[in-house]
């Protein structure tokens, strides 16, 4: 049960205390959750949009090709996988659930949300890039044209089918996004520099692709009239513009992170993300553990393999806390 159903919602809100709040239902929140019941402790995961997090949410009909197990999945798919697994645990979960404050008490903390306020012992943040709100290009018509034409994300293929389309960006979710566009698109990718950092793999899938590549230019005008009908590049060589045809514009280049939560809480970071110390999952404030792409140290690595590792690492780290079992080292 606890799956954002109703329920769920009156079990969690009924019982108010927790040994750990989760905050965050990626891939990261939902591993720390799943783990943390297997430990018997009780746990309420709250997620401010869809369970799933960026999986479900921003990525849900790309492909991962590197989640062991599975050769190739789509997004959208392993996203279910895993709340499904978290249901199997009887793990309390919100859905569209905004955490407001955290209070720190004399034991815990106080977490109110807009569905009510929860008391937990310990708490894992597990907020990817918090409300993960997209970068935007700056440039003139982007606003205007907001949802229009202009989209930072593609939950559907097939409303994209025929079209013409521009994608912005030179990291694995322009690459993947490109290429998956492709196949029902007509696909120009552009970006800024002198060439793509995506991974190796997917520069080989695009090398083989239909894609149209635009490196050394930027967009610098989104046009149109009641929706998008194309965009103005420049080549940073030469300095020449060109306007090309487009119906929708895929802007994916990166997050602007939300650390107001982490702020308030006292949690050391550095502009833009959690400092941990490193693979222990330990904030400085004692009770707080982090893991996902919020978390910084050295070696760090925004995938989800490495997530999910942090995200157990976290969970066995809040039951060493919250329980103090006899075995486990001081913490």
């Amino acid at each position: 049960m606890g799956m954002g159903d109703d329920e769920g919602d009156v079990r969690a809100a009924a019982a108010g205390e927790f040994d750990v709040v989760v905050i965050g239902g990626g891939p990261a929140g939902l591993t720390a959750g799943i783990r943390c019941r297997t430990h018997a402790l009780t746990v309420l995961l709250v997620e401010g949009r869809k369970l799933g997090g960026q999986l479900a949410q921003l990525y849900p009909t790309k492909y991962v090709k590197d989640y062991a197990s599975y050769p190739e999945i789509r997004a959208g798919y392993l996203a279910d996988l895993m709340v499904h697994h978290a249901r199997e645990k009887d793990l309390d979960m919100l859905e569209d659930a905004s955490v407001k404050a955290v209070e720190r008490l004399r034991e815990g903390f106080l977490i109110r949300t807009d569905r009510g306020d929860f008391r937990a012992r310990a708490i894992i943040l597990a907020v990817g890039m918090g409300l993960f709100e997209p970068s935007r290009l700056g440039v003139p018509g982007e606003t205007e044209f907001s949802g229009r034409g202009v989209v930072y994300a593609v939950p559907n293929l097939e409303i994209m089918r025929g079209q013409r389309v521009v994608v912005v960006g030179g990291g694995d979710s322009a690459v993947e996004n490109a290429l998956g566009l492709s196949q029902v698109a007509h696909v120009t990718l552009v970006h800024r520099s002198a060439a793509f950092r995506a991974l190796e793999s997917n520069l080989e899938l695009l090398e083989r692709s239909l894609v149209e590549r635009r490196l050394e230019t930027e967009v610098v005008e989104i046009k149109g009239d009641r929706h998008v009908t194309g965009v103005v590049l420049k080549s940073s060589k030469t300095g020449s513009l060109e306007t090309v045809p487009a119906d929708t514009v895929v802007v994916n280049v990166g997050f602007s992170p939300d650390l107001s939560l982490v702020r308030t809480l006292g949690v050391q970071n550095d502009g833009r993300h959690i400092l941990t110390d490193g693979p222990a999952m330990h904030t400085n404030v004692p009770g707080i553990f982090a893991c996902g792409d919020i978390v910084e140290y050295p070696g760090k690595s925004r995938q989800i393999h490495p997530a999910t590792g942090e995200a157990f690492t976290a969970a066995e780290e809040a039951y060493k806390f919250v329980k103090k079992p006899y075995w486990a080292k001081s913490t």
